[in-house]
């Protein structure tokens, strides 16, 4: 028998969507009403979806991260005062958009709260350019992913709020705006407006 290499050729990707399709068919029938499981409050999520640790009421656990505007290694510390530490990279959506009001929370409650931003993803140059965009003053730090690790961050943006002695008071997954930032600072943590 001889094979026809055209007919061959031009029939593999036939086969491969037809597979794909019917794989993908069969995958979805085994679910078990996975849309009410991901907006059901109070259902357990799909165990490998990655959550932010729940570690509000704990110490905040500081590990050694470099200085992004010295390139000097080191542990972060309270100094007494409250700090908000917000987790950050370059492309993330959410993150640009909450660093306007970051910024503006720095300049106004940076008197009375320290404010903190440490980047997992970026080289100190792209890390830079992003800082100069949103006129980010306040300290910021690069990881390795040991910060990121030891806070229990799995998605990004996140905030954490902690008290002078290093409390966490609150956090927040996702994007915090303007509002959030007075009214956690105002109400959790004390700060006068």
């Amino acid at each position: 028998m001889t094979w026809n290499r055209r007919a061959v050729v031009l029939a593999v990707p036939v086969i491969v969507l037809i597979v794909s399709v019917v794989g993908g068919w069969a995958l979805s029938l085994s679910s078990d009403n996975v849309d009410a499981n991901l907006t059901t409050p109070g259902t357990e999520q799909f165990p490998t979806i990655g959550t932010n640790a729940n570690n509000t009421g704990k110490k905040f656990p500081f590990v050694e991260v470099t200085d992004n505007a010295t390139g000097e290694a080191g542990i972060i510390s309270p100094a007494g005062k409250p700090m908000v530490v917000n987790f950050w990279y370059s492309t993330c959506e959410p993150c640009k958009r909450e660093m306007p009001a970051l910024s503006a929370a720095s300049l106004k409650y940076g008197s009375q709260v320290d404010f903190v931003g440490i980047n997992p993803n970026d080289t100190s140059e792209v890390a830079n350019v992003f800082l100069a965009k949103y006129k980010i003053t306040y300290p910021t730090y690069l990881d390795d992913g040991d910060q990121l690790a030891a806070a229990g961050v799995a998605t990004l943006p996140a905030t954490f709020f902690l008290d002078g002695k290093g409390n966490i008071i609150e956090r927040r997954a996702g994007e915090v705006s303007a509002e959030d930032l007075t009214n956690i600072l105002t109400t959790k943590l004390g700060v006068t407006k």
